[in-house]
């Protein structure tokens, strides 16, 4: 309560002295200047203005004291920066070491490309033997125009009855069969081959049974107005048909036929004569052979004509096989032939086989010679002949 005196008291006025807070008063204010609890502004309050010496706010930085301290370095981020940069590095002199060396070797590759080949070994050239180069001449066919259509050495080509001839066991030999006395060369012809061939020593003519393989002289050899004898070592390898091993003539007909005779059972070594002109069967005169004709196997045929006798005989191995009278034999301007026949205007017989050892004598030679023609193989009948083929 207030007495209307003015004095201080509980509840009072803040005006008087006595209001709370005042002196004396629990939870009074200072009245003093050193008090604690002034207005604020005053000396030495915490809440008071700027520049007070107690105020609340922080205090104005200081002036005079230098700058702030530096920040501590990340020494963590700085070793890493650090090692990419080496790992960069590293990489870059690798790749420049890749680079360099793909470099060099395209360098190498492009001077070994422009490098000139050097000189490669000499072209071979054909084999040379005691005699020369070894020559593979045509020989003419049957029409006359060059045939390089040999049968290659070792081969059997097929024949005119359906059956294989027997090849030389070598190389074909040489391109002509020379005369041993140089008077009467023979050309072989189409196919014909000159070789070696099995079971024979020295060379043969080896023929296949068509048009096209045959050996011929240029002209006539044996004159058949006198006595004469013609050999020959044979093969033979078809089963059927005639085959003509040596003959001599032109025109319709031969003048005389050396070789194997055949028609239905009839299958025998033959040599003929024709006897006149005209080319008739019934001017034909024949010696055969006992036995039958022989295939795949060497036979010695030897046909003989004594003009004074006017006889034929035909030897088979040296044996006589049959002699025969005839009336003369007709001559013909044809040349010799070996392996085909002239008849009735055509060519026909073509051997199928094998043909060594061809001689020719100017006489009928006596059965001792003929023998002794035997034991040599058809090589020597002790005798000089007039003209010879494909002999050792």
């Amino acid at each position: 309560m207030s007495d209307g005196g003015g004095m201080a008291h509980n509840g009072g006025s803040p005006a008087g002295p006595g209001f709370p807070g005042g002196p004396g008063q629990p939870g009074g204010r200072p009245a003093g200047p050193d008090a604690r609890g002034g207005f604020p502004g005053g000396p030495g309050w915490q809440g008071g203005h700027p520049g007070g010496t107690g105020a609340l706010f922080p205090p104005p930085p200081m002036t005079g004291q230098g700058p702030a301290p530096a920040a501590t370095p990340d020494w963590a981020a700085l070793a890493e920066a650090n090692d990419l940069r080496h790992r960069r590095g590293q990489r870059l002199k690798i790749a420049g070491a890749v680079v360099g060396v793909l470099a060099v070797g395209g360098i190498l590759a492009t001077a070994l490309a422009l490098r000139p080949d050097p000189p490669g070994p000499p072209a071979p050239t054909a084999a040379t033997g005691p005699a020369g180069p070894a020559t593979s001449a045509a020989a003419p066919s049957a029409a006359g125009s060059p045939s390089a259509a040999a049968t290659a050495p070792g081969t059997a080509a097929p024949s005119a009855s359906g059956t294989v001839s027997a090849g030389p066991s070598a190389g074909s030999g040489p391109a002509r069969l020379d005369d041993v006395r140089g008077g009467h060369p023979a050309a072989p012809a189409g196919s014909a081959v000159i070789g070696p061939t099995e079971g024979h020593d020295g060379p043969t003519l080896v023929l296949h049974g068509d048009g096209g393989s045959y050996a011929a002289t240029a002209g006539p050899v044996v004159d058949t107005s006198r006595s004469f004898t013609v050999s020959a070592m044979v093969r033979n390898n078809a089963p059927t048909g005639g085959r003509a091993v040596v003959t001599q003539g032109s025109g319709s007909y031969y003048s005389f036929y050396l070789g194997r005779d055949y028609w239905g059972t009839h299958n025998q070594w033959v040599f003929k004569v024709q006897t006149a002109a005209g080319g008739e069967d019934n001017t034909t005169y024949q010696a055969f052979s006992t036995g039958q004709a022989t295939t795949g196997q060497w036979t010695l045929l030897t046909g003989v004509y004594d003009a004074s006798t006017r006889r034929i005989q035909l030897y088979v191995d040296g044996t006589l096989a049959q002699t025969t009278a005839v009336k003369g034999i007709w001559q013909t301007s044809g040349p010799l032939e070996f392996g085909r026949t002239r008849y009735k205007g055509a060519w026909s017989d073509f051997w199928d086989g094998a043909i060594a050892d061809v001689q020719v004598w100017n006489q009928a030679l006596p059965a001792a010679r003929v023998s002794q023609l035997r034991n040599s193989r058809g090589a020597s009948a002790g005798t000089a002949p007039a003209a010879g083929w494909l002999l050792p």
